[in-house]
């Protein structure tokens, strides 16, 4: 009888074990996840912020302004798409998608150009009679 009592309490034990085990495992999994989530996001808002300071700093020089900047070619090992469209009133927006997301900015309308393009890689933007124009530099 003493027997089978331990052996009943050491098969509770292993299972309470297991199960403790289990939740813990699933819990840090749970958190690794959501860090991973928040850093994809961190890097997609850096590529938009990237994008957005470009069209400040031509926005805040004279005409004639021309700079190169690049696009990393991944977001936080994600692929990505970055693009400048007409938005609603034919405003222009900078839009990230990546992951199943999307990061919208709206830019001031006067100030770009709604044909601009920009991309992964090298990019251009330039100023011309008050009009900021971005181009994607494909090699």
């Amino acid at each position: 009888m003493r027997k089978a009592q331990t052996s009943m309490e050491f098969v509770i034990l292993t299972g309470f074990m297991i199960i403790a085990f289990s939740v813990f495992y699933i819990t840090i999994q749970a958190k690794l996840v959501e860090a991973n989530r928040d850093s994809t996001d961190i890097s997609a808002r850096q590529v938009e912020t990237l994008v957005v300071n470009e069209i400040k700093v031509a926005e805040s020089v004279g005409d004639g302004y021309y700079r190169e900047f690049e696009l990393p070619q991944r977001v936080n090992g994600l692929d990505y798409n970055v693009s400048i469209m007409s938005g609603m009133g034919g405003m222009p927006e900078v839009v990230v998608k990546y992951n199943g997301k999307e990061r919208v900015y709206f830019v001031s309308q006067g100030y770009v150009d709604n044909e601009s393009t920009v991309g992964k890689g090298y990019n251009n933007i330039t100023k011309v009679n008050g009009k900021i124009t971005m181009a994607h530099i494909t090699t």
